[in-house]
């Protein structure tokens, strides 16, 4: 008589070896995902687009007028951050710096939006899914 524990069975190892090679598939096909690159940082105002402001390596600092006062602003390093606000919490000081596309700083007592926007390195025909007719 087998006494003998067992851990898995064949139909255990068949699934978990194609679940390892879903993943595995998955996993590749993840690197090669086409990134954008940062390029610009987009400044809303009241959510109106007021300022567009390149992302460079050099510093500087700007001044963005608001209802409650204004902010200031640094661009360094291809990243973007908030200084200096006149909000209470000062919350969108404390987001830090963004330099990825997509990536927002927001200030709800300023009414202001920092937006990150990248180039995309797709050209027309890449960026069509499918046409309608």
């Amino acid at each position: 008589m087998n006494n003998k524990k067992r851990y898995f069975r064949k139909g255990d190892i068949l699934i978990y070896s194609i679940l390892i090679l879903v993943f595995s598939v998955l996993g590749f096909k993840i690197t090669e995902f086409k990134a954008s690159d940062a390029s610009n940082a987009e400044v809303y105002v009241n959510n109106e687009l007021k300022y567009v402001y390149p992302l460079q390596e050099d510093e500087r600092d700007l001044f963005v007028a608001t209802d409650i006062g204004g902010v200031n602003i640094k661009i360094k390093d291809k990243k973007i951050r908030v200084t200096t606000s006149n909000s209470p919490l000062k919350l969108n000081v404390k987001q830090g710096w963004i330099g990825n596309p997509g990536e927002v700083i927001i200030g709800v007592p300023d009414r202001l939006i920092i937006k990150v926007i990248g180039k995309s390195k797709k050209t027309a025909s890449e960026d069509m899914d499918f046409i309608i007719r």
